[in-house]
């Protein structure tokens, strides 16, 4: 019976002989592991940034749809106490995309949207449409890793039939009630790009004779220490 106990378990040399074999395999998992997790994250993440890359394409989709015109400065009668220096143009650094959009009562996806008139002749049902259309401008742009939306709308001052659904937005720092701040689309931004299009579909310089126009963006993260990215382009003519 002693001789049985004595001869279970394991000697000193086979337990020095495993116990490196051991600790050998399991740092190979734990690598292994360690591996598919972070190539896991990574892909997660670049699946994310896709999906809030096309979700800012596909936001814009209105303002462009249903521009007026892509204009290299905004519009006459407007005003940005918040521009940058030298003023909002199409050449501003960074990027930045300038449109010029009707007006409207309500957003696009109402039905029930009027569109607003600078009141020049009257309101009344006969005259109104002899008013000049009032034209808001959307502008967006970069600054820094933010992609922001800032509208530009009439003066209170300014007589209007109906009133703009979309108001006039501020920096968040100068925001109010009366003055909303931008509308932040991302802060994840690595880099935009406007390219404008004419009826031909041949790219040209001025945005005031496109008709068209193709939005890229890439967005960029860290995840387990390397930077991963999400695009989206989108490219839509207006239908004004």
């Amino acid at each position: 019976m002693n001789r049985t106990l004595q001869n279970t378990g394991f000697t000193l040399v086979e337990l020095l002989v495993i116990a490196p074999i051991m600790m050998v395999t399991i740092i190979v998992m734990m690598s292994y592991l360690f591996g598919q997790l972070g190539q896991l994250t990574q892909e997660g993440a670049r699946i994310r940034l896709g999906t809030e890359a096309q979700t800012i394409t596909f936001s814009m989709q209105d303002d462009l749809l249903f521009a007026s015109s892509f204009n290299s400065s905004i519009n006459p009668g407007l005003d940005d106490p918040h521009a940058p220096d030298g003023g909002w143009t199409d050449s501003t650094t960074p990027e930045t995309l300038i449109v010029a959009v009707p007006a409207l009562t309500t957003s696009n996806r109402d039905e029930n949207r009027q569109p607003v008139y600078i009141d020049s002749v009257g309101c009344e049902a006969e005259v109104i449409e002899e008013n000049a259309p009032l034209l808001n401008n959307v502008i967006y742009f970069a600054a820094g890793t933010n992609l922001y939306k800032r509208t530009l709308s009439a003066p209170a001052d300014v007589a209007t039939c109906g009133t703009s659904y979309e108001k006039q937005s501020c920096p968040e720092d100068y925001a109010t009630e009366a003055c909303p701040r931008d509308v932040l689309l991302s802060d994840k931004l690595d880099s935009f790009a406007v390219t404008y299009y004419d009826i031909d579909h041949s790219e040209v310089v001025e945005p005031d004779t496109a008709v068209a126009v193709k939005i890229d963006i890439q967005l960029k993260d860290r995840a387990f220490a390397e930077d991963v990215f999400g695009n989206s382009s989108i490219t839509l003519r207006k239908l004004n």
